[in-house]
């Protein structure tokens, strides 16, 4: 799969794949909870997991960073959901 490297513009991450980018909206609901407000990879890259994986960093991100996460999106819950080992960082 795709290395991907996030970069952060304080309210969204974002990542290039093959000229399109991709997105988590976001926003800080203070105390250290961030809340996801979007995720979005450009239909283009559809079916190649590309939306879990950005998913995945983001848990990433919050454990090494110390913040909880509480998913608004509708993908990034479901998401969570299928991974259970991801559950440790809602808030």
């Amino acid at each position: 799969m795709t290395d991907l490297t996030l970069e952060d513009d304080g309210s969204r991450l974002t990542t290039d794949v093959d000229g399109h980018e991709l997105v988590i909206r976001y926003g800080w609901k203070g105390d250290g909870v961030m809340r996801v407000d979007f995720v979005g990879v450009p239909s283009a890259l559809g079916g190649r997991g590309l939306g879990t994986k950005l998913v995945g960093m983001l848990v990433e991100k919050a454990r090494e960073e110390n913040f909880k996460l509480i998913p608004v999106c509708g993908f990034a819950r479901t998401q969570i959901d299928r991974h259970p080992d991801w559950k440790d960082v809602l808030a």
